[in-house]
């Protein structure tokens, strides 16, 4: 039965009344063939026929609304279809194709859904001589282990790739209408070669199927199966489930798919040699190795996943924090390593050659993504506890190319140290970015590793994504008399890909952590009058701890100092120069301080000691200013409690984000009515009793710490809103203060 005073019917529709695809003939009423069917029905799309050899299935077909009529492989029908989906075993294709050559008019577009593409293009070449312009091949990403019409699904290809494979000579506008087809019932679709597709596919669906098909089959045939099914959890459910899947269509695909599936057969059967080599000889890093990438390869697939599933939209909440005035601070603490300081080490010890230990490491926050990087490159990263790393360095120049780009979010710290890191492999890499870093220029970063060799693509003038492509490596030699501390730290890293000794020059030959940390993995960094020369060595795995934040450390030295009866005791400070010539001045300015001695490295590390004490009002010279640029929101609020009238000149000069730092801090300071003035880029600011009030730190954490300072001793409570970057940044800022007396609270 065919339906033919229906298929009349519906042939002559006038053309208002005609679908959006017209008529769609599905060769093949299977779950695939039945599921697009069914989803261009329920969506209004076209008028759905289907052929089958299976009168039962066409039956089901109309009885539950999937197709609207059956029809045969005749001139009748096939000469007024729009579209012709073959969804037939690959093995039949050549058969149908032969029926429908006669019939088929150059206007209509004819597709399949197999799983290989080149055997399909052999077949269609054997019965046409070639292959028509009309003819495109596709492939939905979507299956079940299920068959049969009645396992139809219209929701089957929703956030599913569906994958175009044209040739040079198909017809565009039939291209752009099967584009249009795939992306109507809910897909996301791609364009790819033919051969490309094919292997792509051998790894990523044939290979695991031909695994499970394999392992359970083994399995039953062994001596102990019936225990294996009796205990086998939901590990072997979910590996095997595939093998429920149709043995007939799977057998049709390895034998059409027979060269790509070798080829992935081969590469996995060798680097399954490899694992039972290193299960034999106990090489318990190398299967580590293989499991940190596996995993970091998974996470990869199910945040693609995600992201076609759900989207990548994250609800942020509010978050501010109140402080009670009358507090004081006291106890003694050790804080948390150094944020900035845990990305650093990690980066070098994943370059060191060996294993290095890597204690009081901040795991928290953007951490997590320069961990990531490296391992997604190969490196292992085993977390032995909360605070604690082992790394397992694979040198400078061993990390492996990743399978997909490095994204670094949101992480500016993560985008510094890894892009020199990145210019001095051997292999090309793209580094992506989201929401702050995006189109933002780059320029002196993206400027130091051009001078590392290396190529450097971005499609907006160095912006992020970026694409580095691997050169000749060249002498390094960088000019920082301005620069972040981010971008020291990226010219020394760039520095050791130097063929010959690199050179930084600074404004400042005083030590920062990045040389010291270096310094700890066995470089050789020798300071001159204009900056630093790098030795070129190999880096070496050691076991190092980590200081506490510095920037922490300083906001709790100055708390203790404004506070009245305040004795604090950090017992592990890791000062650099900056640090030290900044609590330096506070002593100057009356502050009680007491400052560890310097290192073996070249910081001034151990107990760092706090009170109170009155502090007297300051003058700070512009060289003064730019050296404290980080730390000018705490100083600002020393002048607000100290006596008399304060001068820091040189604010007009400072980097615009520094500058907008403290004019931000001004507004708050005369919110809380302490008298200041900002006169040709030198602000005034004279010593009073802060009133308190509600303040905004616009997200910046490092002002938000500085305003919480400044609430510290003031007349009523003050109220810091926007802190949610503070609370990624200093994970333990309840803990800590609650240890140390300070009446500190936060609400969302």
């Amino acid at each position: 039965m065919t339906g033919e005073s229906d298929f009349q019917a519906s042939v002559n529709m006038t053309s208002q009344e005609k679908k959006k695809f017209g008529n769609v003939m599905i060769i093949g009423l299977g779950m695939i063939g039945g599921s697009f069917a069914k989803a261009l029905k329920e969506r209004g799309l076209a008028t759905l026929y289907a052929v089958d050899r299976r009168e039962g299935e066409l039956a089901l077909g109309v009885s539950t609304g999937v197709i609207d009529y059956p029809a045969e492989i005749s001139a009748e029908f096939v000469s007024k279809m729009d579209v012709i989906v073959l969804a037939t075993p690959v093995r039949a294709m050549e058969s149908v194709l032969t029926d429908l050559k006669p019939f088929i008019s150059e206007r209509t577009l004819v597709t399949d859904v197999g799983s290989t593409k080149g055997s399909v293009i052999e077949a269609v070449r054997r019965v046409f001589g070639h292959v028509p312009a009309n003819f495109i091949p596709g492939h939905p990403i979507a299956g079940a282990e299920k068959s049969g019409v009645l396992a139809s699904n219209p929701l089957l290809f929703e956030k599913h790739m569906a994958i175009v494979t044209p040739l040079a000579d198909s017809n565009p506008v039939l291209l752009d209408r099967l584009h249009r087809l795939w992306r109507a019932v809910g897909a996301d679709v791609v364009s790819m070669d033919v051969d490309h597709h094919d292997h792509v596919l051998a790894s990523s669906s044939h290979l695991p199927h031909l695994l499970a098909y394999t392992l359970v089959d083994a399995l039953a045939n062994g001596e102990r199966s019936q225990d294996i099914f009796k205990f086998a959890a939901g590990g072997f459910r979910d590996f095997t489930r595939i093998a429920s899947s149709d043995p007939v269509m799977w057998r049709d695909v390895f034998m059409a798919n027979k060269e790509a599936t070798l080829a992935t057969l081969d590469h996995f059967t060798d680097r399954l040699a490899d694992m039972r080599a290193a299960i034999e000889q106990g090489d318990g890093a190398s299967m580590f190795g293989v499991f940190t990438r596996a995993k970091s390869a998974r996470d990869h697939f199910l945040r693609l996943l995600e992201q076609r599933t759900i989207g990548s939209t994250k609800e942020v909440r509010p978050v501010s924090v109140s402080v009670l005035p009358a507090s004081a601070i006291k106890g003694d603490i050790s804080l948390l390593g150094d944020k900035s300081l845990s990305h650093k080490a990690i980066t070098i010890a994943a370059l060191s050659e060996g294993v290095s230990e890597i204690k009081n490491v901040d795991l928290t926050g953007d951490v997590r993504i320069t961990m990531q990087a490296f391992r997604d490159m190969g490196v292992v990263i085993e977390e032995a506890s909360a605070d604690h790393l082992r790394v397992h360095g694979v040198g400078l120049r061993g990390l492996k190319a990743p399978i997909a780009p490095i994204n670094v979010h949101q992480s500016r710290e993560s985008l510094y140290l890894l892009l020199p890191v990145l210019a001095g492999q051997s292999f090309s890499v793209s580094v992506v970015a989201e929401e702050k870093l995006l189109n933002q220029s780059m320029g002196d970063l993206f400027s130091l590793v051009r001078k590392m060799g290396g190529g450097v693509v971005s499609e907006m003038a160095d912006c992020l994504p970026v694409d580095l492509l691997p050169g000749e490596p060249s002498n390094v030699s960088v000019d920082l008399k301005i620069g972040s501390e981010r971008l020291r730290m990226s010219a020394f890293l760039a520095a050791l890909y130097s063929p010959v000794e690199g050179s930084v020059m600074t404004l400042s030959t005083g030590l920062s952590h990045c040389e010291v940390l270096l310094r700890h993995f066995g470089v050789t960094i020798l300071g001159h009058a204009d900056g630093f020369s790098v030795v070129p060595a190999p880096l070496v795995g050691t076991d190092i701890v980590l200081s506490g934040d510095e920037y922490e450390a300083a906001w709790l030295v100055l708390l203790a100092s404004l506070l009245p009866g305040s004795e604090l005791l950090i017992e592990n400070a890791g000062l650099d120069s900056v640090s030290f010539a900044f609590l330096s001045f506070l002593k100057s300015i009356g502050a009680d301080i007491s400052i560890p001695e310097q290192g073996e490295f070249g910081l001034y590390e151990g107990r760092l000691q706090a009170g109170f004490a009155e502090l007297n009002s300051f003058s700070l010279l512009p060289e003064q200013s730019y050296q404290f640029r980080n730390e000018l929101p705490l100083l600002c609020v020393a002048a607000a409690y100290a006596k008399g009238e304060s001068c820091i000149q040189g604010v007009g000069s400072l980097p615009y984000y520094c500058e907008d730092r403290v004019l931000a801090l001004v507004d708050a300071l005369e919110h809380m009515k302490i008298v200041c003035t900002y006169e040709n880029g030198d602000l005034f600011i004279a010593g009073g009793l802060p009133l308190g009030g509600e303040l905004d730190c616009a997200g910046d954490d490092k002002l938000a710490l500085a305003m919480l300072a400044l609430g510290a001793r003031s007349q009523l409570l003050t109220k810091v809103n926007d802190c949610q970057k503070l609370l990624e940044e200093f994970n333990e800022l309840e803990s800590v203060t609650m240890q140390l007396g300070f009446h500190c609270s936060v609400a969302q």
